[in-house]
């Protein structure tokens, strides 16, 4: 019986998947999704995607990719890139090299969501697995959706929502010049009409 070496052995190939989404704009929760996935992953790409079903985007796809690579540490800058695409992302994906796609879930209506399209996605490439990440509890129930609908009213920017490079394009969209942002809390907060 003959045994190998560590150094007889080849290389493991690099990880690569695809981590897409809207990011209408990037949250905290998209970027702990990010940090995450590379715990598993040698390499990520973050491709903002197009979906017909969300009409009148705040940001367009190019400030989207803008606002994701400035958001990017300085530590991760090696092994995310981030790019747009407007087509299928499975089939997309395999193009790329990707061993896996990454998708984030919040709890509740999302898990049927996510799962509905992970089946989807597997249909069209099925060698391609979906992993199903879930934020912190700080993060999990933020969304896109809410940090749009905050800033809009008011130029609210709830702290730690939004990285700082999202959180300056939120402020040059909304807040005039000279003005500050609206605090947290207060009437303004109490207006908010959000799901849960």
């Amino acid at each position: 019986m003959t045994s190998t070496s560590h150094a007889d052995a080849s290389p493991r190939p690099s990880r690569m998947a695809v981590y897409a989404g809207v990011f209408d704009p990037p949250t905290m929760a998209h970027m702990e999704i990010i940090e995450n996935a590379l715990r598993i992953f040698d390499e990520l790409t973050v491709v903002v995607a197009l979906n017909p079903n969300k009409a009148g985007a705040l940001f367009t796809p190019e400030e989207r990719v803008q606002m994701l690579d400035a958001s990017i540490s300085e530590q991760m800058r090696g092994r995310v890139r981030v790019t747009a695409y407007a087509g299928l992302i499975a089939p997309y994906a395999e193009t790329l090299g990707a061993c896996a796609l990454v998708r984030g879930m919040r709890p509740y209506a999302d898990a049927d969501a996510e799962i509905a399209l992970a089946l989807g996605n597997q249909a069209l490439v099925p060698k391609l697995p979906t992993v199903l990440l879930v934020a912190s509890r700080e993060n999990v129930y933020l969304s896109s959706t809410f940090v749009r609908d905050w800033a809009r009213m008011g130029g609210l920017i709830m702290p730690g929502s939004v990285p700082p490079p999202v959180e300056q394009a939120l402020r040059a969209r909304f807040v005039a010049p000279g003005e500050p942002a609206a605090e947290a809390g207060g009437d303004k907060r109490a207006a908010l009409t959000t799901e849960p």
